[in-house]
């Protein structure tokens, strides 16, 4: 009898442990299909619904992981940390976008990790802050959080803009990233070049030698006879010198026209992130 009720103790304990791994794992994939964390209270549920609809549609279309977050709390001390701190714990993908609504600070911030800083660089992304700040002065933050995903997928359509570049705010140095205006050149291009390159030398020099009637290994020049050496005497004295040292700033690439730079650095868990914010 004592054997037998082990036995039932040991099923049961059993079945309780799956039940509650399940209802972990159940909870942990909702919380990471989640894309709207509205822990300001702002929204209705049928606004949520909504939001989290409208995410979904700017996902598709772009691949990135995108995510809406309100936060009113005054222990945030920095929303930008919060904005890419919220980014590594929620996403699944290295491209994405946070967009934090922070109403303590009266600050909006979003958060570009991934290729998502290439499309939405710096002039983008005043166009974003723009439109946000517009809504959420009236108080109308549902729509700031839909013009902003609106902004989003309008941008990616555009694709990114002509002659970008990042900007590494750490290193101080620029990359270019627009890919579309380089071509690299391959083998049939390079002997192309050599055999035009050759005839339109060749064509020179027979040109040159017809021209002038050149007469190879006839004609000779009497160096002694026409040429004439003057040598004078020259002192250099030297007085003292002066030395200058300034730090010169990195330029932007050339073929960049100022406005289509993305500014990065290194942010919370050592990702690279873009982004910027406004208040309101």
């Amino acid at each position: 009898m004592t054997k037998r009720r082990e036995q039932w103790l040991l099923w049961l304990a059993g079945i309780v442990v799956c039940l509650m791994l399940s209802v972990g794992a159940a909870v942990s994939a909702q919380a990471a299909g989640r894309q709207v964390y509205d822990d300001a209270g702002l929204f209705s549920d049928s606004e949520i619904s909504d939001l989290t609809a409208a995410v979904n549609v700017a996902e598709e279309e772009t691949g990135w992981d995108l995510m809406l977050l309100t936060v009113n709390d005054n222990s945030v001390g920095s929303t930008q940390s919060y904005a890419e701190e919220k980014f590594n714990e929620y996403t699944e993908k290295d491209n994405g976008i946070a967009f934090v609504l922070d109403m303590n600070a009266r600050l909006f911030y979003i958060a570009t990790g991934g290729e998502a800083y290439e499309y939405v660089g710096d002039t983008r992304l005043n166009e974003l802050l723009d439109d946000a700040t517009v809504y959420a002065g009236d108080g109308d933050y549902y729509q700031a959080m839909i013009a902003m995903l609106n902004d989003t997928v309008t941008f990616y359509q555009e694709g990114k803009p002509d002659h970008s570049s990042v900007y590494d705010a750490d290193q101080g140095i620029y990359r270019d990233v627009s890919g579309s205006n380089v071509r690299l050149l391959d083998l049939k291009d390079i002997l192309l070049a050599i055999v035009i390159g050759g005839v339109v030398c060749a064509g020179f020099c027979l040109f040159i030698t017809g021209k002038y009637r050149l007469k190879f290994g006839r004609y000779r020049y009497n160096a002694r006879e026409h040429a004439t050496v003057k040598l004078r005497t020259n002192e250099d004295h030297f007085v003292r010198q002066y030395v200058t040292r300034r730090k010169i700033p990195k330029d932007p690439p050339k073929n960049g026209d100022g406005g289509n730079t993305s500014t990065v650095h290194q942010g919370a868990g050592g990702r690279t992130f873009g982004g910027g914010g406004r208040g309101f």
